[in-house]
């Protein structure tokens, strides 16, 4: 299987995961949401006390590299998370953003 068939599965099990972490945390969210600039969120979250979170999933070095419009995501969002896999370089992580480190099962440390 190439890189560019694998990279889509893992980014859909990734959100599997988070989704069901977020709900477990008390979210309501959904995955590939449009926003009213045209771009699309990856997940957003909706909490109880109606803040909005937005996770930016990146499966790998090269995907986080060849995407510079998560920038645009904060103005839409009380919160913006990246979520990546375990064997992520957590220290490509911008420092105002939260980071998830997710599996399809749940595991969100």
């Amino acid at each position: 299987m190439s890189a560019s068939a694998v990279e889509p599965m893992t980014a859909a099990l990734l959100a599997r995961g988070i989704c069901r972490a977020l709900e477990q945390l008390g979210y309501t969210s959904l995955v590939e949401f449009p926003l009213i600039n045209g771009r699309r969120a990856d997940i957003i979250a909706l909490g109880k006390t109606g803040d909005l979170m937005i996770v930016e999933i990146k499966t790998s070095v090269a995907d986080f590299r060849a995407d510079r419009k998560w920038t645009a995501y904060r103005d839409f969002s009380d919160r913006l998370y990246f979520a990546v896999p375990n064997d992520f370089p957590r220290a490509l992580i911008p420092d105002e953003c939260g980071l998830m480190v997710a599996d399809s099962a749940v595991a969100v440390r």
